[in-house]
């Protein structure tokens, strides 16, 4: 398995320095395009243990109804049986997703510790304590 996906709409990277899986969201996308890379972050944080999952939401990060339901039924749960503990949004000061990113928190919070932030370093310095 490959540790990186490129699309238009997502880029997901495994660091191995940092231990991190870094998802970034490009502009909004449904379907395929939404689920393709968050389950490539999935695997890679089956791949990789005692890997955090760093989503960076600054580009956007607006859900189809249908991938919301989907992310809360499946991929939520199915990441919560990794050995992951942490998730970090990294979001910009003024954020026009701040429903769409409190919905998500509430739902992340039930499996894990959940912290938001201003940047990649940020997240990074905030994984390691």
């Amino acid at each position: 398995m490959r540790d990186q996906f490129e699309s238009e709409f997502c880029s997901v990277i495994y660091n191995s320095n940092e231990k991190v899986v870094l998802l970034t969201w490009k502009k909004f996308c449904a379907y395929d395009d939404y689920r393709n890379p968050t389950t490539f972050a999935l695997e890679l944080l089956k791949k990789y243990k005692d890997s955090q999952f760093v989503v960076d939401a600054r580009n956007g990060f607006e859900d189809d109804k249908a991938d919301v339901e989907w992310g809360f039924k499946v991929l939520l749960p199915e990441m919560s049986k990794t050995t992951c503990k942490k998730v970090v949004f990294i979001l910009n000061e003024a954020s026009t997703i701040e429903d769409e990113m409190s919905m998500w928190e509430k739902e992340f919070n039930k499996y894990f510790t959940v912290k938001n932030v201003l940047s990649y370093d940020e997240a990074i310095a905030y994984l390691k304590v």
